[in-house]
């Protein structure tokens, strides 16, 4: 099978590391896959397409061609991005590259993303090359309620955020419900049902297929269990994802107060006053932006992960972290709530009550070594972590589901 998957492997996030590992296992298995990087997701690192040629994934020559444009403002990116519905046609320094598409005569085209702005593109690739179009979601593309709920921890300015969500959200809808009406988008997976729940999408997906994923995701065997243990933990919680408030990180603090040890905190900050108000706390011990075995070693010592987290699809944190043997305490947010309520080793708490998570994670804290090393063991730990162990898993899925539109 030809596959023309469209994505984004420059941004340090859980979906590039998706695509990445997705895209080298497909061809493992024998498929043909050329990577096609939309303009403006472009960003100066060969290093990472080398990798993946190396891996004998076909990177488009306009992903080498294309120079890193000026970065915009995150409003402006974000304005544009949830409104091109409005310029539907505008395919910006992209259109140069569509008629060439053709002569990878692929029999899919994948987009793997959840975002209308990368739909505008695939839309319109698909529509000229006259293949199939399948979305992938990993957050929802949009929601049907008063946006994400950023007023609850960002007050007046989360507020601004949620009016202007919920107007875009009727857009982003708008572009899904053209390109199905047009019988260009053929089908959409999800990593998990999240996307699907909160979007409800299902209500206007005429005649499409639809297909969560059971293994939506997966972890590194190789180097995660270097670093695996459940017993002799330390008595220290642990913290690490992208420092935005989406991630729960206004909330660490008031969580910190209420812990009886410190937390440890990996990442990258986006703005200093999350940083001031971080790094100021004395209950949270900031290390920084780390190479990923050092957060691993870390992560594996702690006795837990503290993961306020309001935003996730299908979390790469989470599910490194219980592989690495250390129990989780978390909001009961769709992604958490579908992927992992069932393990003992992981607790759902509330959305927004940091005194519960910091009540639960106390009590982790607490544990007897017998206990927490039972709750590892358990025979739905062992198998969730064995079929969550191996990226060829995840791309067998997206293979079976593709190979339903040739």
């Amino acid at each position: 099978m030809k596959i023309l998957a469209i994505g984004n492997v420059f941004n340090p996030s859980g979906v590039s590391v998706h695509i990445i590992n997705v895209l080298k296992e497909l061809v493992k298995m024998g498929d043909e896959v050329t990577l096609y990087v939309p303009s403006f997701l472009v960003r100066n690192n060969d290093e990472i397409l080398k990798d993946l040629e190396k891996a004998h994934v076909n990177v488009y020559h306009s992903v080498y061609e294309v120079k890193e444009g000026e970065k915009t403002s995150t409003l402006s990116y974000f304005i544009k991005s949830h409104t091109v519905y409005l310029r539907w046609n505008d395919l910006g320094e992209d259109i140069k590259y569509i008629d060439g598409l053709k002569e990878i005569k692929p029999d899919v085209i994948y987009d793997m993303h959840e975002d209308s702005i990368t739909l505008r593109l695939s839309y319109h690739i698909a529509r000229k090359i006259e293949r199939p179009l399948v979305k992938l979601l990993h957050d929802e593309p949009f929601r049907n309620s008063f946006g994400r709920g950023y007023r609850k921890f960002l007050g007046v300015k989360g507020l601004a955020y949620d009016t202007l969500m919920w107007v875009f959200y009727k857009f982003d809808k708008m572009a899904f419900i053209r390109s199905i009406n047009d019988g260009i988008l053929k089908g959409i997976a999800g990593v998990s049902k999240a996307p699907f729940y909160l979007s409800r999408i299902d209500e206007i997906a005429k005649g499409l297929r639809l297909r969560v994923y059971e293994v939506g995701n997966a972890f590194n065997k190789e180097i995660i269990y270097k670093y695996r243990r459940t017993k002799g933990k330390e008595n220290y919680a642990v913290f690490y994802a992208r420092l935005v408030p989406q991630k729960g990180i206004r909330e660490l603090p008031k969580i910190a107060g209420l812990l009886d040890e410190k937390i440890i905190v990996f990442g990258k900050f986006f703005n200093e006053r999350d940083k001031r108000l971080l790094t100021s706390n004395p209950k949270i011990e900031y290390r920084g932006y780390r190479p990923i075995e050092e957060v691993y070693d870390t992560v594996g010592r702690a006795k837990v992960l503290i993961y306020p987290s309001h935003q996730d699809g299908f979390s790469l944190v989470a599910l490194d972290t219980l592989a690495l043997g250390t129990s989780i305490v978390a909001y009961d947010i769709p992604a958490m709530r579908f992927v992992f309520s069932n393990l003992k080793p992981v607790k759902i708490v509330k959305e927004y009550d940091v005194k519960s998570m910091a009540h639960t994670a106390n009590s982790i804290l607490k544990m007897k070594d017998e206990e927490y090393e039972s709750e590892h063991s358990e025979d739905n730990v062992r198998k969730f972590l064995e079929l969550h162990s191996s990226w060829a898993n995840v791309a067998k899925e997206t293979h079976d589901f593709l190979s339903e539109f040739l």
